[in-house]
């Protein structure tokens, strides 16, 4: 068998085996769903990309006999080194054949090209920014991922092993159908705002509202997630980068708030799952794909629920259960027919409470390793 060779992407054709990697490895894959391929070609340009612009990053491809057989990026992060782990760096898009060896070189050069930033872990896969997608799929491979949802072949997490990372923690996505009952401390809950007891309204969004609504969902989400472990607060060009992205098909029935007195205290939201049209395009708009994910997307039934926050102040005090019970009784009352809730940190014992709860059941496991460099 050829040798492994690694080298760092610097061409414009390094750039292209990089990104279109993926769509070859997956290709006999019927749960992966292709990204839109401009998306993927044009996610590595700072002046589409935000989060570049204050990152360094570096990104190898591995060959053997001239064919590339994985990827993988280092990532210099310096707000989450600050924050949680210094001298703590990522590596992500990690993408390799069922070969020991390229992923043994592969984990190597991302380590040194981390030494080489002067870090001394790495902490991976994450895909640029803990806002971004997090972790391998270790556990679910039967179902299809959700929108922006990681997924890979079982073989991933030996792989990984196998080049000297260890697992760091996981995190789980959970199910829900509308048939799910809630629990009757929800039914509780929901009484007493119906009573003006609680002393919190919700409400849901509307089209009209969509600029004010954007800016409050950008102030809620760094203040709300700022002391969950591995969060970074995002700039307000990135927020409104992924907000412009997802814009086109976004409910506003499903971006819901709470409020105490006008003031917000928490939020939820839940997007369409345009998976279900994505998978059938192949990652191509022209000359048919935009057709179809126009005509698809109103009869998405699915959703996955990204997030669900809650101002310091106010956790513990049912504010959460309120805003899941809302996001249940709006996709109930939108024909949704399942959801998945998800990514939740295993050790977020306070969000995975309100998720049993309503019935949630956990169905997919997402895990996280480091490395010293060194190794």
């Amino acid at each position: 068998m050829s040798e492994i060779v690694v080298r760092e992407v610097t061409r414009p054709a390094d750039h292209r085996a990089f990104w279109r990697l993926p769509y070859r490895l997956y290709a006999t894959d019927p749960l992966w769903v292709p990204p839109l391929r401009m998306e993927e070609a044009r996610r590595w340009s700072p002046e589409h990309n935000a989060a570049l612009r204050t990152r360094r990053v570096a990104r190898f491809l591995a060959e053997r006999a001239g064919r590339v057989v994985g990827r993988i990026a280092t990532v210099q992060d310096d707000l989450f080194a600050r924050r949680w782990a210094p001298g703590t760096g990522f590596f992500g898009f990690f993408e390799c054949e069922d070969d020991a060896v390229a992923a043994r070189a592969l984990v190597g050069a991302a380590a040194r090209a981390a030494a080489g930033f002067g870090l001394e872990r790495l902490l991976g896969p994450v895909n640029l920014t803990t806002n971004d997608e997090v972790g391998i799929l270790a556990d679910g491979f039967d179902t299809r991922p959700t929108l922006l949802s990681p997924h890979n072949p079982p073989w991933y997490d030996a792989l990984l092993r196998g080049a000297g990372c260890a697992p760091e923690r996981d995190y789980h996505a959970y199910s829900w159908n509308p048939a799910m009952p809630h629990s009757p401390a929800v039914e509780r809950l929901v009484r007493r705002l119906a009573a003006g007891a609680a002393g919190v309204t919700i409400r849901t969004s509307t089209k009209a509202r969509w600029d004010e609504d954007s800016r409050t969902l950008f102030e809620l989400y760094n203040a709300s997630f700022d002391g969950l472990w591995g969060f970074t607060p995002m700039s307000l060009d990135e927020f409104g980068e992924k907000a412009a992205g997802f814009k086109p098909f976004y409910r506003p029935e499903l971006v819901i708030f709470a409020e105490d007195q006008g003031r917000p205290v928490g939020f939820a939201l839940g997007l369409p799952d345009v998976n279900e049209v994505l998978a059938r395009i192949d990652g191509r708009l022209f000359p048919f794909g935009l057709l179809r994910l126009l005509r698809g997307i109103p009869r998405i039934r699915t959703v996955r629920v990204v997030l669900l926050g809650v101002l310091p102040a106010y956790a513990g005090r049912g504010v959460a259960g309120l805003l899941a019970w809302q996001m249940a009784e709006s996709g109930r009352r939108l024909g949704v027919t399942w959801a998945e809730l998800s990514l939740v940190q295993g050790s977020n014992e306070r969000v995975n409470h309100v998720i049993a709860s309503m019935g949630g059941t956990r169905t997919k496991t997402y895990r996280l390793f480091t490395r010293d460099v060194r190794a």
